[in-house]
């Protein structure tokens, strides 16, 4: 085994380190290819999210998130990863059997959405075409949601023009609640429109990338840590989840 490294070595470890990050998102930022130049805006990004990630860990309870069941959806910081890893936020479907509250990992496979002019008949070896059928689940969740959404604030709205045209609010706490709900819901608002925006990508259709599998900490799922949260509940069709099963066991196991 090696020996302990002293205070002042690891301080210099820490510096060269450091030094050749900065070297080399320089060199990307230095560019004249603005993709490339691009990647250093997302590793910066990524350096921070992890940065906060690791922060986090020794906190962390996933006792403190929701239960992960077999075709969840789920929305997670894959990071950014080298070649052709999938990274950064991602949608992906759980694909435990049967995921502990316990258990601070699970097991997912990343999804993508068809792009224009690509031929879902041939697809690269082990991605399986699911249809649109994760755009529906997700347009209908996210239309309900925001009809409450908007109900509430208009609700909240209706309340503070009453009270302010009365006496007023009971106490500063009073009025401050009701900024703060108000503020919130505006937000949620703001948030599903993103959303929405986002999936209409999936219109064409969207393909479980099986040789991307992988096990993740829980800590790098953005949605949906409660029971509450937009994705909370929207999981793929029993169909679909035995067309990735499959596909997995042939790809891994040899079997047909």
């Amino acid at each position: 085994m090696g020996r302990d490294l002293t205070k002042e070595e690891l301080i210099q470890h820490k510096e060269d380190a450091i030094r050749c990050l900065d070297a080399y998102i320089t060199s990307l930022i230095d560019s004249s290819n603005k993709k490339v130049q691009s990647k250093s805006d997302k590793l910066s990004y990524w350096i921070e999210d992890w940065t906060t990630f690791l922060s986090f860990e020794s906190e962390f309870s996933p006792k403190s998130l929701r239960k992960y069941k077999r075709g969840q959806i789920i929305k997670a910081h894959l990071g950014y990863n080298v070649g052709s890893e999938e990274g950064g936020l991602h949608y992906c479907v759980v694909v435990d059997k049967e995921n502990s509250i316990n258990s601070p990992v699970v097991t997912i496979v990343p999804l993508t959405s068809v792009k224009k002019d690509m031929d879902v008949s041939c697809l690269h070896k082990g991605n399986v075409y699911l249809g649109n059928e994760l755009f529906t689940n997700l347009s209908s969740k996210i239309a309900s949601t925001k009809n409450g959404i908007i109900a509430t604030a208009k609700t909240l709205r209706s309340t503070l023009e009453t009270m302010k045209s009365n006496n007023g609010f009971e106490s500063k706490d009073v009025y401050e609640q009701f900024m703060s709900d108000l503020e919130a819901a505006e937000k949620e608002q703001d948030l599903l429109e993103r959303m929405k925006q986002e999936i209409n990508k999936m219109k064409r259709g969207s393909i479980a990338l099986v040789p991307q599998i992988r096990t993740i900490s829980k800590i790098r799922i953005y949605d949906p840590k409660t029971k509450h949260d937009i994705l909370s509940n929207v999981k793929l069709s029993n169909e679909k989840l035995d067309m990735i099963d499959a596909e997995i066991i042939r790809l891994y196991t040899g079997k047909k």
